[in-house]
């Protein structure tokens, strides 16, 4: 599948993706900045801008703001990952330039209202505060303050409450300067367009953006070994295992995400079937990957009760060990390849996920990652490499998180000394 690519002058990039038989097109600003190039004191910045852009710009207050995403459909709006910020549209094809202007105008043209920003900073203290309440959400954030301690990739996407009653208008904007510069941003389109149009809306309003700051990649992050709990006065015990694993543009990568959905990421993957529907000790329990540029993370999650945690904690050791042991079979590895392969071309079918990818591509390895090349290597991957990736992820150091109210503390010994 071709891409249409483009640098403009400035040296912002643009990727386009053609969808026949469409009506709408997608299109998202992102820039690269999220947690992982904060400072300590600014934590929580690239959240707080996402936050604030809608609050007001420089010729719209929000309730002109709020009539115009209206008028365009209501699905305009943002989000903030630990790399990257995403600001995003999707319009009818005809109502293109009216996307983009609106992006342009919040990106390149915030206002940061005084009164507003003091009110948001309450909503995003709430959201830090919903965090702590969401015992699931909270042992995610204890595991990343383990896996990644003394890395960039260990602040947390919200900030802190000190931090963020601290932002001033000043303060956001002096990041703004810093981190928002055409160079360091891609603009994404999905959808119906015309490139040449879309290449002259762009230049139009996008083509005045000034500044040449590039983040630099992200570090890799030291293996630790490091256990830590959050004593909580909850109903359940949340336990997460993570281990060290390969970044999102590894060649490694294909062969961990069908490692991830057969250990823990499908109804019948070897920890759902072992510890929900053999044992019945838990309702939720399962395996993810977490991918970044320069880093990647594979984690293990069960919520179960106080009673039952150890037995829990023990059943998915076992788990690892008899993978690290035995392998994967033929049948549960051709299996999860075919699950990968659907939920991707699944996936593929919004324009809004497609533009949100290739950006995402684009950003973060400077590249673009067509969907043949995706289903080629997926369909390349095999049996013996699933296995290699498994022994080389859960026969490294781990780390681990607990959130409960414990007695006593859970041992993690069964995790120790994996070998195949």
């Amino acid at each position: 599948m071709a891409y249409d690519l483009m640098t403009l002058d400035n040296g912002l990039r643009i990727v386009g993706e053609r969808m026949e038989g469409l009506r709408t097109v997608a299109v998202g600003v992102l820039v690269r900045t999220g947690a992982v190039n904060e400072s300590p004191e600014e934590n929580g910045y690239s959240h707080f801008v996402e936050h604030m852009v809608f609050k007001g710009t420089k010729e719209k207050d929000t309730a002109a703001l709020a009539d115009e995403m209206d008028r365009l459909g209501g699905a305009t709006n943002a989000f903030t990952s630990k790399e990257s910020t995403c600001f995003y549209t999707k319009v009818m094809d005809e109502h293109l330039e009216r996307g983009i202007a609106l992006l342009a105008d919040l990106v390149l043209h915030p206002d940061f209202p005084k009164e507003d920003l003091e009110r948001e900073k309450g909503v995003v203290i709430e959201e830090i505060a919903m965090c702590e309440d969401s015992p699931e959400d909270l042992v995610h954030e204890v595991l990343c303050d383990a896996q990644y301690a003394g890395h960039p990739l260990g602040q947390p996407i919200l900030g802190t409450e000190d931090i963020i009653r601290s932002v001033t208008r000043e303060k956001l904007f002096a990041f703004m300067a810093r981190h928002y510069t055409p160079k360091n941003a891609v603009v994404s389109v999905a959808g119906n367009y015309d490139w040449e149009q879309v290449v002259s809306l762009l230049e139009k309003h996008f083509g005045g953006w000034a500044g040449d700051a590039v983040t630099p990649p992200l570090a890799p992050a030291p293996e630790l070994s490091n256990h830590l709990v959050r004593q909580k006065d909850t109903e359940q015990v949340q336990i997460c295992v993570g281990y060290p694993a390969f970044r999102g543009d590894s060649p490694e990568s294909y062969a961990q995400l069908i490692l991830t959905t057969l250990f823990g990421g499908s109804m019948s993957s070897r920890l759902f079937q072992e510890i929900r529907e053999k044992h019945g000790l838990a309702y939720s329990v399962y395996s993810y990957a977490n991918v970044y540029s320069g880093v990647g993370g594979m984690e293990l999650y069960a919520g179960t009760s106080p009673e039952t945690a150890q037995r829990v904690a023990d059943l998915m050791a076992q788990e690892v060990r008899r993978l690290v042991k035995e392998g994967v079979t033929q049948d549960e590895f051709e299996k999860a390849r075919e699950s990968c392969r659907i939920s991707f071309v699944m996936g593929q079918e919004s324009s809004a996920s497609r533009m949100r990818g290739n950006g995402n591509v684009l950003l973060l390895y400077n590249r673009t990652r067509s969907y043949e090349e995706i289903m080629d290597k997926l369909a390349a991957v095999t049996l013996e490499q699933v296995n290699d990736v498994a022994q080389r992820i859960f026969c490294a150091p781990f780390c681990t998180a607990v959130v409960g109210d414990m007695e006593q503390e859970l041992s993690f010994a069964a995790f120790e000394g994996m070998k195949p």
